[in-house]
């Protein structure tokens, strides 16, 4: 069976996409897979070390720029489905996996031209603008959360749980002294969320000495983040970007993050209770709602990005460092949402559903 997968733009789309290849090519090694993505995303500086097979296309997001940029946008669209197109012929493909995002939409578009059957994964609470396009002409769609599929009202729907790239053993939450609480910002980094953790320990003051952290920065801000630690004489690791996210949540009794898709389903699958804040200029709320789905079940409390971001997350931690054994029964809660198998739900879906295009056709 040959497979296109296509998504990126960032982590949350394309380690997802990645996630479910791998698990085709273990499922089945005679499978092949192709990934598709974009020259502005994470893949073009990931891919190549990876020891995919991958092909980029030149393409942007349609929302949040100006009319020209805009304008832009959709002439570099129409040049990536062209070229789609030709690669889904050259490729052969059986099926075309699209895992959300501006990376995804030309890919898929190109399936829906061809009659080739397309699957689409949707990480976030609330689909994004591709997957609302394009959901209605799938064979199925895959989601991330059960908030999810009244959205869609389709019995297309299956509830897979996100994909996962590493296997994560949850275990009952056993807190060090002192804590050790792991800051992320996304695949990308986040200034607002890294200059908020420095203002929030400085709020904190004499609490310090009972935390260690690791940050991931982001590439842009690892000196200013460096330079906020030691000047607290706050004990940190702080990196740009995080390779082993399996142990980096082994080891951590509490996270503070930005709350997309992907970071959410992992919280769940370590079983660690969070501080999630949400990105806050998404149109859609995307991130708010993620962080929803544990903060409902009592896994995760939610601090806005606002203008009292620093001193907000200051009596938030406070809280929490002062009740341990409310950390761990939000851990215990988390583990409630974990859906581990996402990656093997999916290739085996598309597994039958290739199968029986086969037979059908």
């Amino acid at each position: 069976m040959k497979v296109i997968i296509a998504g990126g733009g960032t982590g949350g789309h394309l380690f997802p996409a990645v996630a479910v290849g791998e698990a085709m090519m273990r499922e089945r090694p005679e499978t092949e897979v192709l990934f598709v993505g974009t020259t502005a995303g994470l893949e073009a500086r990931w891919m190549p070390r990876s020891g995919l097979r991958y092909e980029l296309f030149e393409v942007h997001g349609l929302r949040g720029h100006s009319p020209i940029e805009r304008l832009r946008a959709m002439r570099e669209f129409v040049a990536a489905l062209g070229r789609a197109r030709g690669l889904l012929r050259s490729f052969g493909a059986d099926l075309v996996l699209g895992a959300g995002g501006y990376a995804s939409a030309p890919m898929a578009m190109a399936a829906i031209i061809a009659r080739t059957p397309l699957v689409l994964m949707e990480e976030n609470t609330r689909p994004g603008l591709s997957n609302r396009m394009l959901w209605r002409f799938a064979k199925r769609v895959c989601v991330g959360f059960d908030e999810s599929v009244t959205l869609f009202h389709s019995p297309k729907v299956v509830v897979s749980g996100n994909p996962v790239r590493f296997n994560v053993e949850a275990s009952p939450l056993k807190l060090h002294h002192p804590l050790q609480i792991l800051v992320l910002g996304g695949s990308t980094g986040a200034h607002r969320l890294n200059e908020g953790v420095i203002n929030a320990l400085r709020n904190l003051r004499e609490t310090v000495i009972k935390i260690n952290l690791v940050h991931q920065t982001g590439e842009a801000d690892v000196e200013l983040v460096k330079g906020g630690y030691a000047a607290l004489g706050c004990p940190a690791q702080v990196v740009p970007f995080i390779d082993d996210m399996a142990t980096a949540l082994a080891r951590a009794d509490l996270l503070i993050a930005r709350s997309g898709a992907m970071t959410v389903s992992e919280v769940a699958l370590a079983g660690r209770p969070a501080v999630f804040v949400p990105y806050p200029f998404h149109r859609d709320r995307q991130q708010e709602l993620n962080a929803r789905v544990l903060e409902r079940r009592g896994a995760a409390l939610i601090v806005a990005d606002d203008e009292r971001l620093g001193e907000n997350l200051a009596a938030t931690l406070r809280e929490l460092i002062a009740d341990p054994a409310r950390l761990e029964r939000m851990a215990a809660q988390a583990r409630t949402a974990a859906k581990p198998d996402a990656a093997r739900t999916i290739s085996k879906l598309c597994f039958e559903l290739g199968s029986r295009e086969r037979a059908a056709a």
